[in-house]
């Protein structure tokens, strides 16, 4: 039904892309809940609101996040920044 997404400024993005970004906030998730992590704690380690770590890990981010916070999460999550590119089967069926 829906093969776009319209973003704020009216550009038109691929929903494989809001999938992928949903995906990798999915990831931080788990991650965080694994090691017995608050939003609040993971934000303090990388330096960001926990009100972006929320938006991140529910993919609602406005258009991307950067790389330098990717890294800096993985690194407070300690796992290898493509552990957060590993996605699960994103194709629907």
């Amino acid at each position: 039904m829906w093969d776009n997404f319209r973003g704020k400024c009216g550009e038109v993005m691929d929903l494989t892309y809001r999938e992928q970004l949903r995906q990798i906030g999915l990831n931080i998730n788990y991650y965080r809940r694994y090691r017995q992590l608050t939003q609040l704690q993971l934000a303090e380690r990388v330096s960001i609101s926990a009100c972006y770590v929320s938006q991140i890990e529910r993919g609602l981010v406005k258009k991307a996040v950067s790389l330098p916070v990717l890294m800096a999460i993985a690194k407070a999550l300690h796992i290898e920044v493509s552990t957060l590119f590993q996605f699960k089967n994103l194709e629907k069926k």
